[in-house]
C-alpha cells in the first residue's frame, strides 16, 4: 500500500484534452500554423511544453504563446470534467489516509478554479502547479513534504510524468487516460501501466498479495522467444527474438511447501506454457503480449501476483525496449 501519491491534473485526473487541443489551435492558427486533430495533437504534444512551443513556433517568446494560450482557454466554452473513476479513488485514498498531491504544468488560477468547480481540492494536502519541469522540481517536492520515496508513487499519463518519477526514485504509474498513448507511455519505461484508476484502486485493495522485496517469489530471467510481433504488417511477418523475466509470488511460502511440488509453481511448466502462448499467437503491441503472459501466470499457475518484463531488440542505436507489468490474482 502506497502512503503517499502524487497526481498529474490533465490527463490523470481531469479531462481536459479537448479544451486544451482548442486553446493550442488557437495559438497555432494565430501564427499561420495549421490546426492539430486529436490524434495528431496526441502524437505530438510533449512536456515540457516551453521544449514543444519552440519546434512549432520558433521565435516566439514563450510569454506571448502563454499569453494567447491563456487568453483561447479562459474565453472557450468548452467544458472539462473529472475522468471516470477519479472522484471514486480520490475517496478511496482518503478513507485509506493515503496522503494526495498534485504536481501539475497547468496555470495556478485555471487550476484552481477546476479543481474547485470540480469539488476534489479537498482531497489534496498541498498543490505544485505551474510547474514546467516536473523532473527537476519533483525532488524538492519530496523533501518539502517529507515523503518516504518506497512509500510514494507519481501517477501521470506523459511520458514527461514517468522521467520525473524516475528521477525522483519513486514508483511511476501511467494511466491511458489522457495525452500519450500505450506505445508513448511504453517507451518511458514506467513501473506499471494502468487502464484507468480504477484498476489501481482494485490493486490497491490487494495490496497484501501485492509482491514486496522481502517476499518469497519465484523468476524466469532472461528467457528468449521467437515472436510474430509488431505494429506494421511487414514486421509481424518475420519472427523476432523477444527476452521474456517474470517474477512470481506463490501461492505458499516457502516455509510450508513441505517439498511439495504440488503447492508452489511448477516453473517448467510455466515456462512451457508461456512459451506456447508468445510464440503461437501474432501480436500488434509488446503490451498486449505482456497483458496476456502475466494473466496466465496468476489465471492458470495460482501466482498471487505476476510482474512480466518483455524486451525487444528492433530499434537502432537503442539496446532495446521494453514493457512491464503486474497481474494480481483475483479469487472467484
Amino acid at each position: 500500500m502506497f502512503r503517499n501519491l502524487i497526481f498529474d491534473w490533465s490527463g490523470t485526473l481531469c479531462d481536459d484534452l479537448a479544451l486544451t487541443i482548442e486553446a493550442t489551435n488557437d495559438v497555432l492558427s494565430h501564427y499561420g500554423i495549421p490546426p492539430l486533430d486529436r490524434a495528431a495533437f496526441r502524437a505530438e504534444f510533449q512536456l515540457p511544453y516551453p521544449a514543444y512551443y519552440a519546434r512549432k513556433t520558433p521565435g516566439v517568446p514563450l510569454e506571448e504563446l502563454e499569453n494567447h494560450y491563456r487568453c483561447a482557454f479562459d474565453r472557450s466554452a468548452t467544458k472539462v470534467s473529472l475522468l471516470p473513476h477519479a472522484a471514486a479513488f480520490l475517496r478511496f485514498c482518503a478513507a485509506r489516509g493515503i496522503r494526495c498531491f498534485v504536481l501539475t504544468s497547468m496555470d495556478p488560477p485555471a487550476f484552481l478554479l477546476q479543481a474547485k468547480e470540480l469539488g476534489v481540492l479537498s482531497f489534496f494536502e498541498h498543490v505544485h502547479s505551474g510547474v514546467r519541469h516536473k523532473d527537476t522540481y519533483i525532488t524538492g517536492l519530496m523533501q518539502q513534504h517529507a515523503l518516504n520515496p518506497e512509500e510514494t508513487a507519481f501517477i501521470g499519463d506523459m511520458q514527461h510524468d514517468i522521467h520525473a518519477a524516475h528521477s525522483a526514485g519513486i514508483t511511476s504509474v501511467a494511466v491511458l487516460t489522457g495525452y500519450n498513448n500505450a506505445a508513448q507511455l511504453a517507451e518511458a519505461e514506467p513501473d506499471l501501466i494502468i487502464p484507468d484508476l480504477r484498476t489501481l484502486q482494485n490493486l490497491l485493495s490487494r495490496s497484501a498479495a501485492a509482491p514486496r522485496p522481502s517476499d518469497d517469489c519465484i523468476c524466469i530471467n532472461g528467457m528468449e522467444l521467437s515472436c510474430h510481433i509488431g505494429v506494421p504488417p511487414e514486421e509481424r511477418a518475420t519472427p523476432q527474438r523477444l527476452l521474456l523475466n517474470v517474477r512470481l509470488t506463490p501461492p505458499n511460502p516457502f516455509s510450508t511447501l513441505g517439498d511439495a511440488l504440488p503447492r508452489t509453481i511448477d516453473y517448467d511448466a510455466l515456462s512451457r506454457r508461456l512459451r506456447h502462448l508468445a510464440e503461437s499467437t501474432p501480436s500488434i503491441l509488446l503490451e498486449t503480449l505482456a497483458h496476456r503472459l502475466a494473466t496466465a501466470c496468476t489465471r492458470e499457475f495460482g501466482a498471487l501476483s505476476a510482474t512480466v518484463e518483455l524486451h525487444k531488440f528492433i530499434l537502432p542505436s537503442i539496446h532495446s525496449t521494453s514493457v512491464r507489468t503486474t497481474s494480481h490474482r483475483t479469487e472467484e
